[in-house]
Order: structure tokens, then C-alpha cells, then sequence
């Protein structure tokens, strides 16, 4: 099942990573809400699952949830700061029209899926020479942990942390 990971900017005009894992990897930097769900209507909905890095909350209702609390170890900024505000409110928009197709979207934290993982490195560039990936940017390097975390939870080697507010996927450890 192919699995679409997306590192989401705040704003438009700020760069967003998309990875799509399927048979094969691909990876690109896209700016606008057409470019992210135009890549999406690829799949069917049924056939796909789209995994975010952004807060996948309420518009009308930021705030810090249990998931936040418990991985703000892991370097998790809350949803309340104002550039987090930003991304939570764009997630929103495109989680609201991909949902009213019936797609399927799972958060996720990149920079978890790393530590937990064991191959998180500050420089972008280690890290994806770890994973054996080629990529332009931390942008992209976060939008192929999104995908991989994604595929990861489909294979039940996944968890997710937190409550009813909100619950974020990470890998299980091993």
C-alpha cells in the first residue's frame, strides 16, 4: 500500500518535503495545498495512507495534548506556539478535504521516528546517508520518515502516543 509522507510548512511560501513510498521511493519539495493533494489523488483512498508532521487538531481548539506532553523529549514543539499555529491551521484545510474523500491520515513526528529509530543525527545529510536515501533538504529527509513511519504502522511495527485529543504514530521500539 503506498503511503504518502508529508513534512508540512506553516506557510505556503515556505518549502514542504513529500515522499511517496511505494514500490519505489519518491521524493520532492511542493509548496502549495494543490501541489500536496493533487500528489495524494494519485491513490485511491482505500488504497493509501497519508502520514503528517503537523498537529492534527481543531482549528477552533489548539492546545497542548498528552501526545505533545510525552514527546516533547523527543524535541516536540507545542501546538500553541505561534508558528505551530500557522501549521496546525493549514493541516487542517488539507486533512479536512483529503478526509472528505475518505483517505486515511495518521501524525506523525519525524524527528522521533529518527531517535527511535537510532540513525537521528542533526545534519540531514547523515542521517540520509544512514537510510540510504538521496534527498535535497531536512524537508524531504522528514517527509520520507513520515512515509516510513506510515508503511512502519501498517506493519504493526508501530505505536501510537497519546489520548482522544490526539494521537501521534512513532515506531515501537524493538
Amino acid at each position: 500500500m503506498p503511503v504518502v509522507g508529508i513534512d508540512l510548512a506553516g506557510k505556503k511560501s515556505n518549502p514542504t518535503g513529500l515522499c511517496i513510498l511505494d514500490d519505489k521511493i519518491a521524493i520532492e519539495t511542493v509548496y502549495t495545498d494543490k501541489e500536496i493533494v493533487e500528489r495524494i489523488y494519485q491513490y485511491r483512498a482505500d488504497k493509501c495512507i497519508v502520514a503528517i508532521d503537523a498537529p492534527l487538531m481543531n482549528r477552533e481548539t489548539i492546545k497542548v495534548r498528552l501526545a505533545d506532553r510525552l514527546l516533547k523529549k523527543y524535541g516536540a514543539l507545542p501546538p500553541t506556539m505561534k508558528g505551530m499555529r500557522s501549521l496546525v491551521l493549514r493541516a487542517s484545510n488539507i486533512v479536512q478535504e483529503i478526509e472528505d474523500r475518505e483517505y486515511r491520515v495518521i501524525e506523525v513526528f519525524p524527528t522521533a521516528s529518527a531517535k527511535i529509530l537510532g540513525v537521528y543525527d542533526r545534519d540531514y545529510r547523515i542521517v540520509a546517508g544512514k537510510l540510504g536515501i538521496d534527498v535535497n533538504s531536512k524537508h524531504e529527509l522528514d517527509a520520507y520518515l513520515c512515509a516510513l513511519t506510515g508503511k512502519l504502522f501498517l506493519e504493526g511495527k508501530a505505536m501510537t502516543v497519546g489520548n482522544e485529543e490526539g494521537m501521534i504514530v512513532v515506531p515501537s521500539r524493538e
